[in-house]
């Protein structure tokens, strides 16, 4: 078969012709050129018409792609690939995904130069309205608008765009979600009930409360990262699963990284959920597959960190304690510390915040506690002055006034 038709027979097989096609289709924002083979199997009639299909499906794709007829869709597949892979989590970018999906559909077939801010403002009302007419929250909308600031943003670095069309787009207004936390009484309870529970769900939820780490920071520690001489755990590691598959990462940022002082209660119960666990790991023999995780799963690989919510709900269940997520455990650790006096600097640095005003924002709720509590301070002060003496100090003085 002549090479000019674009195709040519490559072999013979069952009294039939094996065809190979090459598709040249364009080449990729790096110049590079991108092909594509194709085989067809059958006699010279039908290898014409199969070949004159795949021209029409592939022809729009067969000359070089020029950055002004980019359209947001092809943008977004570039973004994930040459921005996202190499610098964000995999969590990250399949949060992305998940927006981007929504996305496309409105703007997807737009140039991406031909985006107006009008447009994009024109999307996110269009967003917001959301799935079976459920409107979305604030933050969801913040997080699509910080998507395509981000985007834009990387693409005029690229020199794709001048502008950025979302600068001037009207920013979804966040509003404050009341946190969720125990008080003092309802963490006495919570305690109580752990204190009738097996050493791992105790240990699992009160050093989540005591420290205030992350549920994937948990997760990911080792025992290796528990000074017992010292009586601190070090954090600098998170764990997460995507789609199956362990994504475990050093912590993002300096402040994240950090020790963390534990009171002596909670290190013995490590002390003694340890023991426990080396006694199971002689009982499991050769079925036990960990390393030095501190929580695993009964064959001592990682713990999913979706296991801590349900060991947390189950005993609020069983117990019939007030509802609250484990993730709430540690706006929990915050709070208290916070009404036992403890400045928002150490709070901050103790939970990995990377900014006092992260830490400010969050426990609003409880600093606005502290200043109803801190009307009373005065109050009882001239109480006491008032009670210890018969005669105010006024009506000492009264009529000696020149």
């Amino acid at each position: 078969m002549s090479k000019n038709k674009g195709y040519r027979k490559i072999d013979t097989k069952n009294g039939l012709n094996i065809y190979e096609a090459v598709i040249e289709v364009g080449y990729d924002i790096d110049g590079k050129r991108k092909r594509i083979k194709r085989r067809h199997t059958g006699n010279n009639e039908s290898a014409e018409m199969w070949y004159a299909n795949l021209v029409k499906e592939y022809y729009h794709k067969s000359n070089k792609i020029n950055i002004t007829d980019m359209t947001f869709r092809d943008y977004s597949n570039l973004f994930i690939e040459k921005y996202c892979i190499p610098n964000v989590s995999k969590t990250t970018i399949k949060g992305y995904r998940g927006y981007l999906k929504f996305i496309i559909p409105l703007i997807g077939d737009y140039k991406l130069t031909s985006i107006t801010t009008f447009m994009l403002d024109n999307m996110y009302q269009k967003l917001k309205k959301g799935q079976k007419g459920k409107e979305l929250s604030s933050k969801t909308m913040v997080h699509y608008y910080d998507l395509i600031s981000l985007m834009f943003k990387q693409a005029r670095k690229w020199k794709f765009i001048e502008i950025n069309p979302n600068d001037d787009a009207t920013r979804p207004k966040l509003q404050k979600k009341k946190r969720n936390y125990y008080n003092m009484e309802q963490v006495q309870a919570l305690f109580s009930a752990l204190s009738q529970e097996n050493i791992k769900y105790r240990t699992i939820i009160t050093l989540t409360l005591v420290s205030g780490v992350r549920r994937a920071e948990l997760c990911a520690l080792r025992w290796s990262d528990v000074d017992f001489v010292n009586n601190t755990i070090y954090i600098d590691n998170s764990l997460k699963v995507i789609d199956g598959e362990v994504d475990e990462e050093h912590a993002k940022t300096d402040y994240s990284i950090r020790y963390i002082d534990i009171d002596n209660n909670t290190m013995e119960l490590l002390k003694e959920y340890k023991k426990w666990q080396d006694g199971y790991m002689v009982y499991m023999g050769n079925k036990w597959q960990g390393t030095d995780r501190i929580f695993t799963d009964k064959y001592g690989k990682h713990i999913h960190p979706c296991t801590c919510n349900k060991i947390l709900q189950k005993i609020i269940t069983k117990y019939k304690l007030p509802h609250i997520s484990f993730h709430e455990l540690r706006h929990t650790c915050a709070t208290l510390l916070n009404s036992q006096g403890v400045d928002p600097v150490t709070i901050k640095e103790r939970l990995g915040h990377s900014n006092i005003n992260i830490t400010m924002d969050i426990y609003t709720h409880a600093l606005e506690d502290n200043k109803k509590a801190s009307v009373c301070v005065f109050e009882k002060l001239q109480n006491n002055t008032i009670s210890s003496d018969k005669t105010p100090v006024m009506a000492q003085n009264y009529g000696t006034t020149q």
